[in-house]
């Protein structure tokens, strides 16, 4: 997918977002456990065509890895207790409607939603998960690159992004813009690209080792249920380095 070249004249004129009241940014709970398990629910949509979710949960309910088909149980498609992000799409073709992280995992100021990108040009199959401040769409709408363009937005103005490789898992980078930091906004892309990669059926996201001082500072401090899949730290990736390219892990998860 590539954004879109050409717009009309009211594509031209930049997207003027609503105002709307920032959330307070909260300290998340600490996880107790480093269980994860994935549940499959379905949503009765009225007059629609049939919706379902992949919710990443943590909890000791089941065993780690397990998928539960909680959809015949609960025709309400309540999550589970220890929910960390829900993927809804659509039965019928698998698109993605929205993702849902839990405040949990972090609650950012403004309200995000994202856009996809898959990177033809890269020799290894690669996918850009972007982080959106602002109403252009709805709060967790995933979109693809014409969408961000049809409301005059540009890739640059998103506010963080999470790059990498589809068959290996592996995170080439996780970047957020400095205003933005410190309000969980790594967090929430991890995990939101962790449900989504779910739904696509591509590999677990993971690290290869290659830290910066800053990674190497976020997985002394990553939650449980993110220890297991994270590499320590063998080689040292200098900070003045990171303007250089993809370096190979989340080095800006705060």
């Amino acid at each position: 997918m590539r954004a879109a070249v050409a717009h009309d004249d009211a594509e031209d004129e930049r997207y003027q977002p609503a105002r709307r009241a920032l959330r307070p940014v909260g300290r998340p709970a600490a996880a107790t456990t480093d269980t994860v398990w994935f549940a499959r629910l379905a949503h009765r949509v009225a007059g629609g065509a049939p919706e379902h979710s992949v919710v990443v949960v943590n909890s000791d309910r089941f065993p780690t890895g397990t998928p539960v088909d909680l959809s015949g149980q609960d025709s309400r498609g309540r999550r589970p207790a220890g929910w960390l992000v829900d993927v809804r799409y659509r039965a019928s073709d698998g698109q993605v409607l929205r993702i849902e992280v839990a405040e949990t995992v972090a609650t950012p100021a403004p309200p995000l939603w994202f856009a996809e990108i898959c990177h033809a040009t890269s020799n290894v199959p690669t996918v850009s998960l972007l982080a959106f401040a602002g109403t252009a769409h709805p709060e967790g709408a995933l979109v693809g690159p014409h969408d961000v363009a049809r409301k005059g937005l540009r890739m640059s103005d998103r506010v963080g992004e999470i790059r990498w490789w589809t068959r290996s898992g592996v995170v080439e980078t996780v970047t957020v813009e400095p205003v933005f930091r410190r309000q969980g906004i790594g967090r929430v892309l991890a995990t939101a690209a962790e449900g989504l990669r779910l739904v696509r059926g591509w590999a677990p996201l993971t690290t290869d080792g290659r830290l910066t001082d800053s990674g190497a500072s976020w997985l002394d401090g990553a939650p449980l249920y993110w220890r297991p899949r994270l590499a320590e730290r063998t080689v040292h990736i200098p900070e003045d380095d990171e303007s250089d390219g993809p370096t190979g892990v989340a080095r800006l998860l705060r």
